[in-house]
């Protein structure tokens, strides 16, 4: 995430990365830093214990990171492919702009792909976070390379049904 605006959307996004087995989140800019990294602390919402499973990381060049990853910008740019026909790279890392402007120039340079989310109007950041993401886990399901469990093997919260719950099966 460049330059986050709102300390909601990078809660948004923890979350997303915690539902979809994402287990960082990088992000780049001062503009919420006080509030998300320096204090390590999102919104209240966001700050359940099922969300320590992801990092949040500040790096301002986030891709020298990643030395076999394919860059992937989440943009509407001429240009960019639809998000219903793209076909996720393995290694992709997901570069998200911030709420009221894009990924930086000199990054999208170097993103191999870049891909727009098909709606009537801007999402938000963090709304942009979850789409992709599940997006990705429906096509790697339709490839095979996913499987479709049960709500009950699905979930990493106890929700007191029988067989998701140690509590509830005393």
């Amino acid at each position: 995430m460049f330059d986050p605006r709102f300390t909601h959307n990078v809660g948004a996004a923890v979350r997303a990365a915690s539902c979809f087995g994402v287990s960082q989140v990088w992000v780049t800019g001062t503009r919420c830093a006080e509030a998300v990294w320096n204090s390590k602390r999102i919104p209240r919402e966001e700050r359940m214990k099922g969300f320590s499973d992801v990092d949040i990381i500040l790096e301002d060049r986030p891709i020298d990171y990643f030395e076999n990853a394919v860059p992937v910008a989440v943009e509407l740019l001429p240009g960019s492919e639809n998000l219903l026909v793209f076909e996720h790279p393995e290694n992709a890392i997901y570069l998200f702009g911030p709420e009221d402007g894009s990924v930086p120039s000199q990054v999208r340079g170097l993103c191999h792909r870049r891909v727009f989310i098909p709606t009537r109007h801007c999402t938000n950041l963090g709304a942009a976070v979850y789409l992709t993401l599940y997006d990705r886990l429906t096509k790697r399901y339709q490839q095979g390379l996913e499987i479709a469990l049960p709500i009950g093997d699905v979930l990493a919260e106890p929700r007191g049904w029988p067989g998701n719950d140690p509590v509830f099966e005393r």
